[in-house]
């Protein structure tokens, strides 16, 4: 016979074995309602327009609405702490680019651990940053450095913001082709393009879909991207690598991820629904369109990996600058 702590201990266990059960039930029938996708930028831009093709595409397969909610601000930080708050139920996601690992690096005072409030799930594509000038600027970054070091005064350059990660890059290029650049902040990429175009700023790094549509008609002209490879979306454009400028080719994504503690089951669900999405021949069509490829695919588990990688080298690029953080 049992005494009374053997009988207990039974009822307890069994109790816990009954508790688990309505969660499990949960993660096999998710999604059982729509799914709120987080993006921390502005509507109508390049990072828009992809989460709001990737929502579409996943719908069939997910079989619930997936709803873009956007909130931008505060360099992506107002929807990236949004969702580290959220319930941990696969209801609430977030797409961002490398910021989520960089911003807690280059800025102060940021609240979330990139590596302990978030669980990855998916890569999309990576991020190239072009070295852009006006149309009749120099045809070759050769050129633009030769002009650099001519100059009597530094030649200025545009990003979408100061200690942003095209700010660093700028730095970086700077300091490899041993020259001194201006740096001109601006909120956005949007007022940087008729500026550039117009030759009112030297250079300007910008993003894969403005160099396709910009650079096609002449408007601006590309002399280099960052990378270990060249872009599919601009095959001739030379990387900076090839051009003998150390330091562009840091770990870049723009992914999906989850509030830490969701799931697995949901995580790997989620996961295969976008690689069926983002292996369809259509659906990369569309992201060469936008100036953009579909990056190889990467497990949860590998995708963490490249996310703690990007945080060395990005720790390794801020030890080395001269940017000053208020």
């Amino acid at each position: 016979m049992m005494n009374r702590r053997q009988t207990l201990a039974l009822a307890a266990a069994g109790f816990a074995g009954l508790s688990s059960v309505p969660a499990r039930a949960q993660e096999a029938a998710w999604p059982g309602r729509p799914i709120t996708l987080v993006l921390p930028f502005p509507a109508g831009g390049q990072t828009d327009g992809v989460a709001r093709m990737l929502a579409r595409s996943l719908e069939p397969v997910l079989g619930q609405p997936v709803v873009i909610d956007n909130r931008p601000g505060a360099n992506s930080l107002i929807g990236t702490n949004m969702v580290a708050r959220s319930a941990p139920d696969g209801y609430t996601l977030l797409l961002n680019m490398t910021a989520l690992v960089s911003n807690p690096i280059l800025l102060p005072n940021i609240t979330y651990d990139p590596h302990k409030d978030f669980a990855p799930v998916a890569r999309l594509y990576e991020l190239p940053a072009i070295w852009a000038v006006p149309g009749n600027g120099p045809r070759t970054l050769a050129e633009f450095v030769k002009n650099a070091k001519a100059s009597k005064a530094p030649l200025n350059f545009a990003t979408t913001g100061h200690a942003s990660s095209s700010h660093y890059f700028g730095e970086v290029f700077a300091r490899g082709a041993h020259i001194e650049l201006n740096h001109v902040p601006y909120k956005g990429e949007a007022p940087i393009l008729p500026d550039l175009n117009a030759g009112r700023l030297d250079a300007a790094v910008i993003s894969s879909a403005s160099a396709v549509t910009f650079g096609a008609d002449g408007r601006l002209r590309n002399l280099a991207v960052s990378g270990p490879r060249r872009w599919k979306a601009l095959p001739d454009l030379p990387t900076f690598l090839e051009l003998g400028i150390p330091g562009m080719t840091t770990e870049s994504f723009c992914g999906i991820f989850a509030p830490a503690k969701t799931p697995k089951a949901v995580v790997d669900k989620l996961y295969t629904a976008i690689q069926q999405v983002t292996s369809q021949a259509e659906f990369q069509k569309q992201m060469l369109r936008y100036g953009l490829e579909v990056a190889p695919p990467l497990t949860p588990e590998q995708f963490a990996g490249v996310m703690r990688k990007s945080a060395e080298e990005w720790t390794a690029i801020k030890k080395q600058s001269a940017i000053l953080v208020n």
